[in-house]
C-alpha cells in the first residue's frame, strides 16, 4: 500500500485496503476490518469504481453478519446487491443472494431464505457453476428437512412458491435437493460438503421412516456412534432389564398353565400341548432375537462398532496397540466455580449441549470419542482404526472447537472458555470392564496430551512439539512458540500454542467471502 501511495495508484491503494481488512475479518478482530473495509469504500467511491465499492459493501455486510448484526448485514449486503445487478455480474449476485438466504436462515425466517437461495440457483444452474448450485441445493435441502418437522410453523401470509403447507412435499424436497447436491458435490470433489448433505438425507429418510436408507447414509456420512454410557443410555438399559425380567415371568406363567392343564387332561391334550408348546418356543425364540437386536443396538451405541463385534465373539480382555495415535483433551475453564450455585439441571443441559457439538465435530473428522469426566472431553484419532492422518484429523477438530467456543455463551448468557491439548504417538486400547464396558486408552502421548491442556490458556490448542512436528506437513495451520515450560510430571518441554490460516466460518459465509486481489 505504501508504494501504491508513493506511485499515485489510488485504485491499488483501495485494493490494499481491502485486503487489509480481509486479513482483519479472517482473525476476527472486526473494529479493525470494518475501519479498513470503510477507508477503501470512501475511496473507491470517490474513484467511481463501481466494482470495488460493491466488493467492500459485500465485504461489510459479512464482517456484520460475523458479529450478528443482522439489519446492518442485509443493508450492506442489498448495497451490493443493486451494484452488481447493474454492472451485470451475475456470478457474484449468486453469491450475495445466498450470502442473503444464509442470513435469513440464520434468523429461522425459512421462507425468506428459500425464496434467496431459490433466485441464487437459478443464476447459478445459467451459469453452469456447479460449485454454486450444489451449495444452494444443499441449503435448500437442509431448509426443506427443517420446514418438515412438526416443531416448525409456516405463515400462511407469508408463503412463496418454494415452500408447501404438507410437510410430506417438504420432506420429498428435502432428499430430492440433498441427492442432487451430494451427486454434483461427488462430481467436483468437494467431501466436506457432500458428507454434511449426507446427514441431512440420512436425517429426512428417517423422519419418512425409512430407516434402512437413514442408517445407509448414516454410515457414509461417518458411522455415528455414541461411546460414553450417558444418562439416556443408563435409562434405556434399565428399561430393557425391567421388560426381559417381565418376559420371563410371563414364559414362567405360560409354562405353569401348560403344566395344569397336562395334569388335568394328559391324554386328550397331548396333540394341542405339542402344538402349544411349539407356538410357545416360537414365541421365546421371537423374544430372545428381539432382546439380541436390541442389546446390540446399545453395545453399538456404547462401543466402537468393530470392538463391539470383537466382545460378540467373546474376545475379551481386549487390548490393542496402535504405533501411532493423536489425542485431544478439552476442559472447560473453572467449570467448578460457574456450576457450584447453579441449577443441576442447567448444568447438565448446557454440559449436553456443549459435548453434542463436540461430538458432531469429532464425527466430522473421523475420530473416537473416548469418554467424558465432569467438563472434560478426550477423543482420539487413528483408533480403533488406523488412520494415517490421524494429526491432520485432530487438529482440524481442536482447531474447530476453538473457533466455536471463541464467544459461546450458555442459556443465561455465561460465557464459557475451554482449554484444548493435542499430542500423539504410540498407544495402547482396549475394553474394561466386565458388566458395563469402556473403551480407554493410555500411553504417555495420552499423558501428556491431557498436561498440554492443563497448562494451555483459555482459548488456546496447546500442542507438544512432537505433534506439531508430526503434523507440519500439513500447510493450513500455524504455530507460536511457547518456549520450554514446567509440564507437570514430565519436566521442562518446548511447545506451541497452535492456529488455522484459514479460519472456519458457516458454511456458506464462508464460502462467499468476497476477497480483493491485485
Amino acid at each position: 500500500m505504501k508504494i501504491f501511495e508513493e506511485l499515485g495508484d489510488k485504485e491499488r491503494v483501495a485494493s490494499s485496503l481491502g485486503n487489509i481488512g480481509v486479513i482483519y475479518r479472517n482473525q476476527s478482530v472486526y473494529p479493525k476490518a470494518l475501519e479498513y473495509y470503510t477507508k477503501a469504500l470512501k475511496m473507491d467511491e470517490e474513484l467511481k469504481n463501481r466494482n470495488g465499492v460493491a466488493r467492500h459493501l459485500a465485504n461489510i455486510g459479512i464482517v456484520y453478519h460475523d458479529q450478528s448484526n443482522y439489519s446492518k448485514s442485509l443493508e450492506y449486503y442489498q448495497k451490493a446487491l443493486k451494484i452488481y445487478e447493474e454492472l451485470g455480474n451475475r456470478a457474484v449476485k449468486a453469491l450475495i443472494l445466498g450470502n442473503i438466504g444464509f442470513l435469513y436462515q440464520t434468523q429461522s425466517d425459512y421462507l425468506k431464505a428459500l425464496e434467496y437461495f431459490g433466485k441464487a440457483l437459478k443464476i447459478d444452474e445459467e451459469l453452469g457453476n456447479k460449485d454454486g448450485i450444489a451449495r444452494h441445493l444443499g441449503n435448500m435441502g437442509e431448509l426443506y428437512l427443517t420446514l418438515s418437522q412438526d416443531s416448525v410453523s409456516i405463515n400462511l401470509d407469508e408463503l412463496n412458491q418454494y415452500v408447501s403447507l404438507n410437510k410430506d412435499i417438504n420432506l420429498n424436497r428435502s432428499i430430492e435437493y440433498s441427492l442432487q447436491a451430494i451427486n454434483i458435490f461427488e462430481e467436483i470433489g468437494e467431501l466436506k460438503e457432500r458428507s454434511s448433505n449426507l446427514r441431512n438425507l440420512a436425517d429426512a429418510y428417517e423422519l419418512k421412516g425409512d430407516y434402512r436408507k437413514s442408517n445407509k447414509y448414516i454410515r457414509e456420512h461417518h458411522k455415528l456412534k455414541d461411546s460414553v454410557f450417558n444418562q439416556e443410555n443408563s435409562y434405556k438399559i434399565t428399561a430393557l432389564e425391567k421388560a426381559r425380567e417381565d418376559d420371563l415371568k410371563q414364559q414362567e406363567i405360560e409354562k405353569q398353565k401348560i403344566r395344569i392343564a397336562e395334569q388335568e387332561k394328559r391324554e386328550q391334550l397331548i396333540l394341542y400341548f405339542s402344538i402349544g408348546l411349539v407356538l410357545l418356543m416360537s414365541v421365546v425364540m421371537f423374544i430372545i432375537y428381539r432382546l439380541l437386536k436390541r442389546s446390540d443396538k446399545l453395545l453399538y451405541n456404547v462401543l466402537p462398532v468393530s470392538i463391539a463385534k470383537r466382545l460378540k465373539k467373546k474376545e475379551h480382555p481386549i487390548s490393542d496397540y496402535f504405533t501411532q495415535a493423536s489425542i485431544v483433551f478439552i476442559d472447560i475453564v473453572n467449570f467448578t466455580e460457574l456450576a457450584k450455585d447453579e441449577d443441576p439441571r442447567r448444568v447438565v443441559e448446557a454440559l449436553n449441549k456443549i459435548f453434542t457439538h463436540y461430538d458432531s465435530i469429532a464425527n466430522k473428522y473421523g475420530l473416537e470419542k473416548i469418554k467424558t469426566i465432569g467438563d472434560s472431553y478426550m477423543a482420539a484419532a487413528g483408533i480403533p482404526e488406523v488412520q494415517k492422518d490421524n494429526t491432520h484429523r485432530a487438529a482440524q477438530m481442536a482447531l474447530e472447537v476453538k473457533e466455536m467456543m471463541k464467544d459461546y455463551h450458555t442459556s443465561d448468557g455465561t460465557k464459557i472458555e475451554v482449554r484444548i491439548g493435542l499430542d500423539c504417538g504410540p498407544v495402547v486400547a482396549g475394553v474394561i470392564g466386565e458388566n458395563k464396558f469402556i473403551y480407554d486408552m493410555w500411553s504417555d502421548a495420552v499423558n501428556t496430551a491431557s498436561r498440554m491442556e492443563s497448562s494451555s490458556i483459555a482459548g488456546e490448542v496447546h500442542v507438544s512439539e512432537r505433534f506439531k512436528e508430526a503434523v507440519t506437513e500439513y500447510e493450513q495451520f500455524d504455530y507460536v512458540e511457547r518456549g520450554e515450560i514446567e509440564i507437570k510430571g514430565k519436566g521442562k518441554m518446548k511447545t506451541f500454542f497452535m492456529g488455522s490460516k484459514i479460519p472456519s466460518h458457516p458454511m456458506f459465509v464462508k464460502s462467499n467471502n468476497i476477497r480483493n486481489n491485485n
